[in-house]
């Protein structure tokens, strides 16, 4: 008896390590980069190729104003890439941004998905020393095959979590940190489907977006009602490193609304190339190309770095030459009701 019983106990072990074998390995995690991280809902996407503006003199010259309207920034910027060891001109590849309507309280809908040479580690670290200088707090949880990071500090909360080894999402709504990493729908099947197709992503800086109702409506006002109907959505294509090379375009309701644009933007760029004269600036206005095509009003500009040059020096001419007071805390956003900056595009 106690030899059948051995004998059973074998089998049963045996049946037992051949099932543990033959159970399948765990599913592995969909890889989520780029526009496969930003959920369907988003109603603006703006790309950027950080190592091809990182080359830009019209990009570093912006970075240099801001550095010095704001001398604290250069010391949190330099703090941030220290404690982290992030190059950002040579780690991190390309930069997605991604905005919708809604979120609660101070919490905007919004998200920032970089690709690169990141890892969890040291990205936890990096926002850890941006968002608290080194003191904040830093909690994670599973999220379905995601881990999503938490991190406070003060009223400051950003999430965020890997899409695959190189990606990473960040933003301020949980939700939708939460949406972007998970297998549900895109942007690329949603509202910008069409706009993200036209668009030249391939561009040094892009961004498409649909129109906002206010912005729209007041195009309407501003045309004096030559355009029955706002424009559904925008897109545009920069390439700032030789100059600039520019190209906006709008979709609009109609042939008809489209030419009586294009025939309002004509006008009103003729009457701003007599006005640029006294900056010296009427040949670069002038070379502002207008066409209706379809239902589409294409806007493009080609400046060389010399045109580029006088705009800009125009520019500081008319500003005094810089920034005079600090910037806003809230980087003059204007504010929601809840007296959180608005985003950008928003009502």
């Amino acid at each position: 008896m106690r030899s059948c019983a051995a004998a059973l106990a074998a089998v049963a072990l045996c049946a037992a390590c051949k099932k543990r074998e033959a159970a399948p390995p765990p599913p592995a995690v969909p890889a989520v980069a780029a526009l496969a991280a930003i959920p369907s809902d988003a109603t603006v996407v703006v790309g950027l190729d950080v190592r091809a503006l990182a080359d830009s003199d019209l990009v570093g010259r912006a970075l240099r104003q801001m550095f010095v309207s704001d001398p604290g920034l250069t010391g949190r910027f330099e703090r941030l890439a220290g404690d982290c060891g992030v190059d950002v001109a040579r780690q991190i590849e390309h930069v997605h941004l991604a905005m919708a309507p809604g979120g609660l309280g101070p919490a905007r809908r919004a998200i920032l998905v970089a690709t690169g040479r990141l890892d969890e580690e040291a990205l936890a670290r990096c926002l850890q020393a941006g968002v608290g200088a080194g003191g904040g707090d830093l909690s994670v949880k599973q999220a379905g095959v995601r881990s999503i990071y938490k991190l406070v500090e003060g009223r400051h909360t950003v999430y965020f979590g890997f899409g695959q080894a190189d990606t990473v999402v960040v933003g301020p709504d949980e939700t939708w940190v939460e949406a972007a990493l998970a297998d549900g729908p895109k942007v690329a099947t949603g509202g910008l489907a069409r706009l993200l197709t036209a668009v030249d992503q391939t561009s040094d800086l892009w961004f498409v977006a649909q129109m906002d109702p206010e912005l729209g409506a007041s195009l309407v006002r501003t045309t004096g009602g030559a355009i029955a109907a706002p424009p559904r959505g925008v897109l545009a294509e920069l390439d700032p490193r030789a100059g600039l090379v520019a190209h906006a375009a709008f979709t609009m309701e109609s042939d008809t609304d489209a030419n009586q644009l294009a025939e309002f933007a004509r006008r009103e760029l003729a009457v701003g190339a007599m006005a640029a004269q006294l900056y010296g600036l009427g040949p670069a206005v002038a070379k502002i190309a207008v066409a209706a095509q379809g239902p589409e009003v294409h806007f493009r500009v080609r400046l060389t770095d010399a045109e580029l040059k006088d705009v800009l020096t125009a520019i500081d001419r008319a500003g005094g030459g810089g920034q005079d007071a600090p910037p806003l805390a809230d980087g003059g956003l204007p504010l929601t009701p809840d007296g959180s900056p608005s985003q950008p595009g928003s009502p």
